[in-house]
């Protein structure tokens, strides 16, 4: 009766062994799970702090781009009032000396 008894004690712990294996398994399987879903979910949180820093700085680097845009076309302007300004000055000169020279060619005409 000692080795039936030895028999069964064994089965009794093989059984046990291999309910607690298949419940490690599980217990496995639902950790590498939750780990990727975990993982997931970061990789989607960083995606997202990664779109926000890209818009903050397209958006930085577009406003600096306008300040630029925008003192390239003042100094332009100002650049071009000023050659105005000076054809404007020039221009009483610039018809005396047409009238001068059509004077001197008439004059050499006759």
């Amino acid at each position: 009766m000692a080795k039936a008894e030895t028999l069964q004690r064994i089965r009794e712990a093989e059984a046990q062994v291999r309910t607690l294996r298949a419940q490690a398994e599980e217990e496995s399987e639902r950790i590498v799970r939750g780990a990727r879903g975990e993982a997931l979910e970061l990789r989607e949180q960083m995606r997202k702090q990664a779109e926000a820093r890209y818009e903050a700085l397209l958006h930085g680097a577009e406003a600096e781009i306008e300040k630029q845009r925008r003192g390239i076309l003042d100094a332009g302007a100002k650049e071009a009032a000023a050659l105005k300004g000076k054809a404007t000055a020039n221009v009483g000169k610039a018809t005396q000396l047409v009238l001068e020279r059509f004077k001197g060619a008439a004059d050499a005409a006759t």
